[in-house]
This record gives C-alpha cells, sequence and structure tokens, in this order.
C-alpha cells in the first residue's frame, strides 16, 4: 500500500524516511482543493457516497460535478478502499492487544485465587475436610482453570450422563 514518495524528516541526528500511503498524499496534479475533499470523503467511513459527504460537510450541491471529477480522476474509490483495510487491521491489533492483555489479568487474578487456596488449604485440619469438601475445592480451581485457559471452549461434545441439544438444524432453511 506503501508508495515510493518519501517525506524525509529530522528526527534527533538521524533523517529519517517515511513512506507515505496512497491515502496520505497528494497525488501528482491533484489540488489542495481535491484533496481536501478527498480526505473529507475518506473519513466517511464504510457507507460513504460523495452526496453524504458534501451535505455532512455544509458543501453546495452545485460543487457535485466537480467532486465527482475529483473522485474519478484520483481514483477516491480505491485510495478510500485501501484506508479501510488500514483502519481494518489497526483495529484488529489493538483488538488483540486488549484481549492479550484481559487474558494476562485473568491468568493474574486465577494464580491470586490460586495463592489464597493454598494458604487455605495449609490452615485446614485433615479431619477437618471431608472427601466430599476436598472433592469440591478440587473441582471448582479445575473449571476455574479451564475457562480462564479456554479448555473449556476446546471441548464442546458432551460429557457421559451430560444432556445435549442442539436446535441449528431445525432452523436450517427458515
Amino acid at each position: 500500500m506503501g508508495d515510493k514518495d518519501t517525506v524525509k524528516t529530522a528526527n534527533s541526528e538521524l533523517a529519517k524516511t517515511e513512506v507515505l500511503n496512497v491515502w496520505e498524499k497528494r497525488l501528482d496534479g491533484e489540488s489542495s482543493k481535491a484533496f481536501k475533499a478527498f480526505c473529507l470523503f475518506r473519513s466517511m467511513g464504510y457507507k460513504r457516497s460523495i452526496k453524504a459527504c458534501m451535505e455532512l460537510n455544509g458543501i453546495e450541491a452545485n460543487k457535485y460535478g466537480t467532486w465527482s471529477r475529483y473522485a474519478r480522476l484520483f481514483d477516491w474509490k480505491n485510495r478510500a478502499a485501501a484506508y479501510d483495510e488500514y483502519i481494518a487491521k489497526e483495529t484488529e491489533k489493538e483488538i488483540l492487544a486488549e484481549r492479550i492483555e484481559r487474558r494476562k489479568r485473568q491468568m493474574e487474578m486465577l494464580n491470586g485465587f490460586d495463592e489464597l487456596v493454598a494458604q487455605r488449604i495449609k490452615t485446614l485440619k485433615p479431619d477437618d475436610l471431608n472427601a466430599d469438601g476436598a472433592m469440591d475445592l478440587l473441582e471448582r480451581s479445575a473449571k476455574l482453570d479451564s475457562f480462564i485457559t479456554g479448555a473449556d471452549k476446546e471441548n464442546n461434545k458432551p460429557v457421559q450422563g451430560e444432556l445435549a441439544i442442539t436446535f441449528a438444524d431445525s432452523f436450517k432453511d427458515l
């Protein structure tokens, strides 16, 4: 998506060359007015149109022909599509980073819970803990660990003695 046109910016002692994408720069022959119009169009999002953009930005309707010519000459459709693709990828990266951070926090909570349980178990007297109580603690710990690590989603098959009802086929052709 990057173009060969570059801009040099000073960064302390080093000169840095930055590649501009097709939606970030004026094209050859594109006036500043045409580029400004493109930027307004680009920022409209997926459901953009020249008419809606003009209305939203208070541009007179008699400029529609000029904007349409700009759009055709300077490939607004493909430039905006490239921008949308870039934004979608950046959004996906942010969502993934948030999920990773959430998972880290959940694991920290699980580890804290494990420590609390371990401390509590150390204070229990063997005579005070019956077999049912011990199994209950073990089962709860395993379920929580499975939930947080996502292992509960990996195996959706019913366990023996567990009832599973699926209605998906009943609604198939509705």
